[in-house]
């Protein structure tokens, strides 16, 4: 058993519950998203082979009662009622009628005309980590000869992306601007959406004017090795040059002591107000908070307060003559850097719903707009929008949110609306959500090894969306909610994320779930269910699902 395989996170969006019919494939029920109330989403459909080329490793193809052919990933085991079931049979028995009336069988073959090309029934896979790889349909450019200029799709995520390149004997940030034509009017190389295997030559325009050409794999192992772990940019330093302070927040030097009780004076910790113009070896320049590059680059910040006479300062007295004293161990032991967060891959990163608009227009496309779009379809389920000029109702407390914007390792954009939960009151009692613990994983585990049993994964999709709230707030809509709803009241009805309380409402939503499929918490452990069922030979045993906050084992 694979244990690293099994334990990858699944999209729940697709449910399928398996059986073995006569014929030796597997049938399956997996869930239609486009059904809505009071149709049920849950459809009849068979398991054929892995997909390969599809989703993740564990994907499989599901035929439709249509006769098409989809890859779905996760799945689970019918019980013995479900396999006995006459409704159950009857359904198996119908699917398998329309089957044969699509496809036929091996002795009566369909008409050739009723047989559609593949690649027009094929259905792109999709889900929330990984969209549909679907290319749009652009016209080609030709030359004034009609000759192609460029034979590869529209699609390329690393166009307009800052990276630092070698440019002579120096690292210099240059932009990707577009593919390299070759002399013959044609791209050279072969397009991938992975950059590792992109063999296609880009130019890359540098801030003197310079354009230059560089191999994709060569642009994206720069962009890889410059960041950190989370995709962030780490710039050097390469001097403090500038500062500002604040009058109206800034503690003036008249009150940077304090007195206690006992009447001892005492210095006031304080940095608000500061700030510093940090030019980076990248030649760009940014202003910093005081309180960040205090801790990124004290024994920086400390010589230059000391060089420009500010060490008498409400914002420096206190750590300064500190610093200067104890630089060398201070050098020794510093591990935090500052990040540039403006770009991630060297992709440019909005701050808000205007820039990512604006960042779209420069760049030619719409990737932060069809992120936006995506979250706010996903998230709108969270809100109730009221009528224009209607009030909140009494009792409600007004909250507010923020987009967070963020690059995967894939370039692919993804936009997150989340609640400022930090200006919120803290909620009375947990607020956290079921975590299984390590040593029930670690049983669940040998205890299927020892019995040969497959151990499944599913992830909850947009977990939080599916619990009520507890909380009874509304927010005033934004510009990424649409014109239409902008300045409206819309209360809160779905836990969010970011939200104090949205762990402990997810907790609760999930076990009454758990108890309504007549699962049964165990004592031993609350975060692991289990309920008796009964093999097709008649013998018991027990069904066992363990929760890790949105993902499960079973």
């Amino acid at each position: 058993m694979d244990l690293t395989r099994t334990q990858q996170r699944l999209e729940t969006k697709v449910i399928l519950v398996t059986y073995a019919n006569t014929s030796g494939t597997i049938g399956a029920i997996f869930r239609n998203q486009t059904e809505s109330f009071p149709f049920s989403p849950e459809l009849l459909g068979r398991v054929r082979c892995p997909a390969k080329g599809a989703g993740n490793e564990m994907s499989q193809w599901i035929l439709k009662s249509n006769g098409h052919v989809v890859p779905r990933r996760t799945s689970r085991p019918l019980t013995v009622a479900e396999l006995h079931s006459v409704m159950e049979v009857k359904k198996r028995k119908i699917f398998d009628g329309l089957i044969e009336r699509r496809w036929g069988t091996s002795i009566n073959p369909p008409e050739e005309s009723d047989i559609k090309h593949p690649s027009e029934e094929f259905e792109e896979y999709e889900d929330e980590d990984e969209p549909a790889r679907i290319v749009p349909n652009i016209e080609d450019t030709v030359d004034a000869n009609g000759k192609l200029l460029n034979q590869q799709p529209a699609y390329d995520r690393i166009l307009h992306s800052e990276v630092s390149l070698q440019l002579g004997e120096e690292m210099t940030v240059g932009r990707v601007t577009k593919r390299a034509i070759g002399p013959d009017g044609t791209v050279a190389g072969s397009y991938d959406e992975n950059p590792y295997l992109n063999s296609m030559i880009y130019e890359v325009e540098f801030p003197d004017g310079q354009t230059k050409e560089y191999a994709a794999n060569m642009i994206a192992e720069n962009m890889l090795t410059q960041v950190d772990e989370d995709g962030f940019s780490l710039t050097m330093l390469d001097g403090i040059i500038d500062h500002r302070k604040d009058e109206e927040v800034a503690v003036p030097k008249a009150e940077k002591h304090a007195f206690m009780t006992g009447g001892q004076r005492r210095p006031r910790k304080t940095t608000a107000g500061w700030s510093l113009l940090v030019k980076w070896t990248d030649e760009s320049e940014t202003w910093i908070p005081l309180k960040d590059l205090k801790e990124s680059h004290p024994c920086e910040t400390a010589e230059y307060a000391k060089a420009r006479g500010l060490c008498d300062e409400s914002a420096f007295a206190w750590w300064v003559p500190y610093t200067l004293r104890k630089r060398d161990i201070i050098l020794s032991k510093i591990k935090a850097r500052i990040r540039k967060t403006t770009h991630k891959y060297g992709i440019e990163l909005p701050t808000s719903e205007p820039h990512s608009l604006e960042i779209d227009k420069k760049n030619g496309n719409s990737f932060w707009k069809d992120a936006l779009a995506k979250e706010m379809t996903e998230v709108g389920v969270a809100f109730e929008v009221l009528d224009e000029g209607v009030a909140a109702p009494v009792g409600s407390s007004k909250v507010t949110g923020h987009l967070v914007w963020d690059v995967k390792m894939d370039f692919t954009r993804k936009a997150r609306w989340v609640l400022d939960g930090h200006k919120t009151p803290d909620p009375i009692g947990s607020t956290y959500a079921g975590v299984v613990s390590r040593e029930s994983v670690r049983i669940a585990f040998t205890y299927a090894a020892l019995n040969g049993l497959d151990v499944f994964a599913a992830d909850i999709r947009n977990a939080y969306l599916q619990a009520p709230s507890s909380q009874k707030d509304y927010i005033i809509c934004g510009p990424e909610f649409g014109i239409e709803n902008v300045g409206r009241v819309a209360l809160i009805v779905r836990a969010l994320y970011g939200g104090k309380s949205a762990g402990k409402d997810f907790r609760n939503h999930l076990r009454s779930c758990m108890r309504h499929l007549n699962f049964v918490s165990c004592p031993a452990d609350p975060d692991v269910w289990m309920r008796p069922a009964k093999r097709s030979d008649g013998s018991d045993y027990y069904e066992y699902i363990l929760l890790y906050t949105d993902d499960c084992l079973f």
